[in-house]
């Protein structure tokens, strides 16, 4: 296996690593519990750090031997239209579940740890559950030229980690069951941004969900469902 690294246009990457490890260790000094949740009794900014150093050479591992980039070949245009559609219709499911099924109150985050909490943990989600087991899948599978098998074979598997893991810490079933459709469905178009735009446009993808989930619906549900 030959390993090449493509360091073009990293810049963006680099910064929201910084910032997602500057955010971490923000909120350790006024509230580190928020992050028990993730990593337990690990070091959160350590843990943090370390993610941002694998994943900065898987992804200019990534650019190396594929298409998918920090800034792909998609244009802006198109990736704020499809994120100004394409996310607003998750939230609404998620909220529609959360109507029905009810998670746990304490699923988000309460302000204003969240605006400190959240874009730190969509970085470390990016880098951890996607951008490297898509390094490793990309290596073995090859790269996807289109919504193809191999697209679909990268696409699922990469998608079914982040799924898995918030099914199975759900606090009931039917919670459980619509967490592993909706973030399956969410990472394989997650998958497809990243292919399509680029790393810096998935993040946008999960910042606004996030925006719109657990910030925007999280304040409110305290008040509508409590």
């Amino acid at each position: 296996m030959t390993w090449r690294f493509d360091w073009t246009g990293m810049g963006p990457f680099l910064v929201s690593s910084v910032v997602a490890v500057t955010l971490t260790a923000w909120q350790v000094r006024v509230d580190r519990s928020v992050f028990e949740r993730f990593f337990g009794a690990a070091d959160p900014v350590a843990v943090m750090a370390g993610v941002a150093v694998v994943g900065t050479f898987a992804m200019a591992y990534l650019q190396g031997i594929s298409d998918f980039a920090v800034l792909g070949p998609g244009t802006s245009r198109e990736a704020v239209s499809i994120i100004a559609w394409a996310v607003p219709l998750l939230a609404v499911a998620a909220i529609g579940a959360d109507l029905v099924f009810r998670y746990a109150e304490d699923t988000n985050v309460a302000l204003p740890d969240a605006l400190r909490f959240y874009p730190a943990i969509a970085v470390f989600v990016e880098s951890a559950l996607h951008i490297v087991p898509i390094a490793v899948l990309v290596t073995f599978l090859g790269m996807p030229s289109g919504l193809d098998a191999t697209f679909w074979r990268i696409a699922i598997p990469a998608a079914l980690i982040e799924a898995v893991l918030q099914a199975v810490y759900a606090p009931s079933i039917g919670t459980s069951v619509f967490s592993a459709i909706h973030l399956v469905v969410f990472g394989v178009a997650q998958v497809w941004m990243f292919w399509r735009f680029g790393f810096m446009w998935m993040l946008g993808f999960r910042l606004v969900y996030y925006a719109l989930w657990h910030l925007a619906w999280g304040a409110a549900r305290l008040e509508l469902l409590f």
